[in-house]
């Protein structure tokens, strides 16, 4: 919870070009070969804004729609026709200089269709494309364009491949690549279901584009899980070499699951999902793609290569308390990302959870062996020290369930507007993870009965880290007026990066005062309304090294889009709440 931040960000330049260049492939982002683009008109960069507010104007030119537009005026398209004239036009716009149509040996990308969905918490709709070369789909490809209800485009994000050195022509039947997969998952041929499809794939292991046949959900058959691991997938998805007839990949499938029920540290009985397959089940939610591992106490600093650790496994032993604490309260925060704020999980693609319990670093001054007061967001995966009670017992931090949910924000924060780990922005960084650990830990009680203490027993028993109703109550301001100055260099060890943790209660209690804003005896929002206000203002309306005063402003556009829809009467009572609550804490 003291979050040494193990991750830094790095400031990348960018440079106008007088014409528009074919994207440089990005082979090496992420191992997937695709090049990412963004822009949308929260965007911190100003052409971006201005390209699309362009899109939006050039829309309402009869040569700037769609072709098969008849010329209606952009509101009365269908989504899918708007969106793919906002698509055509962003490509073809040359001072959007990263922003091409990819092209192979003369054949240009297309894009299909993957649908319209509409977006709950901004009552926008995302068009979903995905890109193929020669009718034949990017594996992993996709553009999104967002569209508000007029059809106006908000913003367009990507991630494309030029597949340049692939094959262009399968030699493979798509039979034969059946056969194939067939013996490499002891199946017979005519019990797979799934039908052989042709993709362009970025093979990580020669980091090379390869023309394959992919061959989904292909149950295991009993010859290949006999002698494995007991917790390998049950299904698996086959890719094979359109050209050599060999197997590149065997990607593993959700296996199966069941429901449990241990007691955590504090002695409650908490339900939660493993992965089980005979006699054995593992702490591995398929279904959340949560995973809990025990680091038996060593170092996370010195021995960060060996992280996550030892997958937690029943037999052989009961699942520990520390286990059941972090893999359960892990569910909990999924489960609130994908419910309440609509997003799949911390990188929103549904990408794992992972926590370590029973870490311990050396040199963070314990004064009782394996004792380590603190928890944080390494940039990839939850990490658990402890705190040793006076008998003797360790309380894994992994128990505080607003603990949980704040540290894992911080990944949301690193996938989102990124803000940087220092000064007011990194005080930013913190409150925010405050007011979700707080609205997670407090989630399915009535305001009226929230606790504001973050951490409650983290400094010893019964004392808390911070208070967000009164700041002052752990030494932190709640008012810019005491707001803590610094000088650079900002580090841990000097000033904490600027008085992070200090300078956080200010936005704390300016979030507070919002939280609890009333109208004679009713409170002015719900918590989905909390968390929606909040989760739009961090995710979308900020950026690296936005300030205190940033945030007033983003947080008010959030509130000016959630109730737009309703009566001026009450939409003013809200957005003067929040104007109120910023200007409590002298946040301007």
């Amino acid at each position: 919870m003291t979050a040494q931040r193990t991750r830094t960000t790095a400031t990348r330049k960018t440079r106008a070009r007088p014409v528009k260049k074919a994207a440089k492939p990005a082979e090496a982002i992420g191992g997937s070969g695709l090049e990412g683009f963004a822009m949308h008109m929260g965007d911190s960069k100003p052409q971006n804004v201005m390209s699309v507010r362009a899109l939006q104007l050039n829309a309402t030119k009869p040569e700037g729609r769609a072709r098969n537009a008849n010329l209606l005026p952009t509101k009365q398209l269908d989504p899918e026709t708007a969106a793919r004239g906002y698509l055509d036009s962003a490509l073809a716009d040359r001072q959007l200089s990263s922003f091409n149509r990819p092209v192979i040996d003369g054949a240009i990308s297309e894009f299909g269709s993957l649908g319209t969905e509409s977006v709950p918490l901004t009552g926008t709709r995302m068009v979903k494309f995905r890109q193929t070369l020669n009718k034949i789909p990017v594996y992993g490809s996709y553009v999104t364009v967002e569209l508000d209800k007029d059809n106006k485009c908000i913003g367009i994000n990507s991630s494309m491949g030029t597949p340049k050195d692939a094959p262009q022509v399968a030699t493979v039947a798509p039979a034969r690549a059946l056969a194939v997969a067939a013996k490499a998952s002891a199946q017979a041929p005519e019990s797979i279901k799934s039908t052989p499809r042709l993709y362009y794939y970025f093979d990580q292991k020669t980091a090379k584009w390869k023309l394959v046949y992919i061959i989904e959900d292909v149950l295991q058959g009993e010859r290949v899980r006999k002698g494995k691991k007991a917790l390998d997938a049950l299904r698996k998805d086959y890719v094979i070499d359109a050209v050599r007839g060999t197997v590149l990949a065997a990607l593993p499938r959700t296996p199966t699951a069941t429901q449990v029920s241990a007691r955590d540290g504090l002695g409650v009985v908490r339900r939660f999902i493993v992965e089980k397959k005979g006699a054995r089940a593992a702490m591995r939610d398929p279904v959340l793609n949560v995973t809990t591992y025990d680091f038996a106490f060593k170092d996370p600093s010195r021995n960060s290569k060996a992280l996550p650790g030892v997958l937690i496994e029943n037999p052989p032993g009961p699942w520990p308390v520390a286990a059941v604490a972090a893999h359960a309260n892990a569910e909990v925060v999924a489960r609130f990302l994908r419910k309440v704020v609509k997003r799949n999980n911390i990188d929103n693609r549904g990408g794992e959870l992972v926590s370590s319990i029973d870490c311990w670093d050396r040199a963070d001054g314990t004064r009782v062996p394996r004792e380590w007061q603190n928890a944080y967001w390494d940039g990839d995966q939850m990490v658990y020290g402890q705190i040793a009670f006076p008998d003797g017992s360790l309380y894994s931090v992994a128990n505080m369930l607003d603990i949980v949910g704040h540290e894992m924000f911080h990944g949301v924060t690193d996938h989102t507007s990124r803000l940087e780990y220092q000064t007011q922005a990194g005080a930013l960084n913190e409150s925010f993870s405050d007011i979700f650990g707080t609205i997670i830990g407090n989630w399915g009680k009535p305001l009226h009965a929230w606790t504001w203490e973050l951490g409650k027993g983290f400094g010893g028993p019964g004392v808390a880290l911070r208070n967000m109703r009164d700041p002052t109550l752990h030494d932190q301001p709640k008012h810019m007026r005491d707001f803590e100055k610094s000088t650079p260099p900002y580090t841990y060890d000097r000033n904490d990066y600027g008085h992070v943790h200090d300078n956080s209660g200010i936005h704390n209690y300016a979030a507070y005062r919002i939280m609890t804003a009333k109208t004679g005896n009713k409170y002015l929002f719900k918590p989905a309304e909390l968390a929606a206000l909040f989760y739009i203002a961090v995710t979308l309306q900020l950026s690296r090294t936005s300030q205190f005063a940033d945030s007033r402003r983003a947080v008010v556009q959030a509130a000016r889009s959630l109730f737009r829809g309703e009566g001026a009467g009450k939409r003013n009572a809200r957005i003067a709440a929040v104007e109120q609550g910023f200007s409590a804490a002298g946040i301007m």
